[in-house]
């Protein structure tokens, strides 16, 4: 057996791809998925799935964090966990409280003026913050939810774009799959005109480390730009210093440090949110999915069904646990 071939099939273990080939051999995209539409962009076609997920509620306690904020004394500099301690004990209690204190007053004002304004660049800096502490920084619609899933590794295409939004309160899931490696072109086209500037602030599952690095990349190999990066900073970096970006995968090992076997997005929805997704396809063998889908379309069709409903329940869990964050 040819090496990818015995690579697929050990990945996949007790994950039973039979089933699937034989229950959706010969169907076409438009038939398993009714809520799509080709569009074109000017670098060419790409296929877009849509959905309303009426069930995800929009109530983030996003006022929680800037009270995070303000009663963390530590943000100001020279104080640390002991002094902060201290000036607790003392009936100081928040950033306004040190305003009229005589060593400290100059930096309370600065950051109580930051939050004012919800300069989330400069309190991202702030080395007490967490990026999820800026989350009152941004209205609900600011928020873009986002997942890629890739060929593979290091510079390989990528095949699904799948982000999510609230509008008018409602959440919708917006899918984009190449159905060919030349259309991956037309995604990030997508993103980089018409998507990244309606939103302020990414929301991802390890985001910081993987998908936003990696959407820079291939950023920067088709446009030899990156859209994610301000005006003042330097135009290759593969980083995003434009948007806000709360990842919540380091918030969740923070919040529940040692309380699961591992930190894994399935292991997390199963334990914290108490709930497990009818797909099972795991995260490392969408590319392999994608490359037998390529080679034979009519008969592996119900492989990307697969890698399409997991790119979906990913957009489905994240604002279940920034919700679940923020309680």
């Amino acid at each position: 057996m040819p090496f990818d071939k015995l690579e697929f099939f050990q990945n996949f273990n007790s994950f039973n791809i039979t089933d699937i080939i034989e229950d959706y051999k010969g169907k076409k995209l438009e038939e398993l998925f009714e809520n799509q539409r080709i569009i074109s962009n000017g670098l060419g076609e790409l296929l877009e799935i849509s959905w309303k997920c009426d069930t995800t509620s929009c109530n983030f306690n996003l006022k929680k964090t800037k009270r995070n904020v303000l009663t963390n004394l530590k943000t100001v500099y020279y104080i640390g966990h002991y002094k902060e301690n201290y000036l607790y004990n003392r009936g100081i209690s928040s950033l306004y409280d040190l305003l009229t204190h005589l060593k400290y007053s100059k930096f309370a004002k600065k950051i109580i003026n930051q939050v004012k304004k919800k300069d989330f660049r400069a309190l991202s800096q702030n080395k007490y913050l967490y990026d999820i502490d800026t989350s009152f920084c941004f209205l609900i619609n600011d928020f873009l939810f986002i997942d890629i899933e890739t060929l593979g590794i290091y510079d390989s295409p990528i095949i699904i774009v799948g982000i999510g939004f609230y509008h008018n309160k409602k959440y919708r899931i917006i899918q984009y799959f190449a159905r060919g490696l030349e259309e991956e072109i037309a995604i990030c086209e997508q993103l980089r005109k018409n998507i990244f500037p309606k939103f302020k602030c990414f929301i991802s599952y390890n985001g910081k480390s993987f998908d936003i690095p990696y959407l820079a990349n291939r950023f920067l190999y088709y446009f030899d730009e990156n859209p994610m990066i301000s005006e003042e900073n330097t135009p290759y970096k593969d980083i995003n210093t434009k948007y806000g970006h709360i990842d919540l995968y380091h918030n969740v090992v923070r919040q529940y440090k040692g309380q699961f076997k591992n930190y894994q997005l399935t292991t997390i929805e199963q334990n914290l949110l108490n709930w497990k997704r009818n797909n099972e396809l795991p995260s490392n063998l969408v590319g392999l999915c994608y490359k037998k889908y390529l080679k034979d379309p009519h008969r592996y069709i119900g492989l990307i069904k697969e890698c399409i409903d997991h790119n979906y329940y990913d957009l489905i869990s994240l604002p279940l646990i920034f919700s679940k964050l923020l309680e």
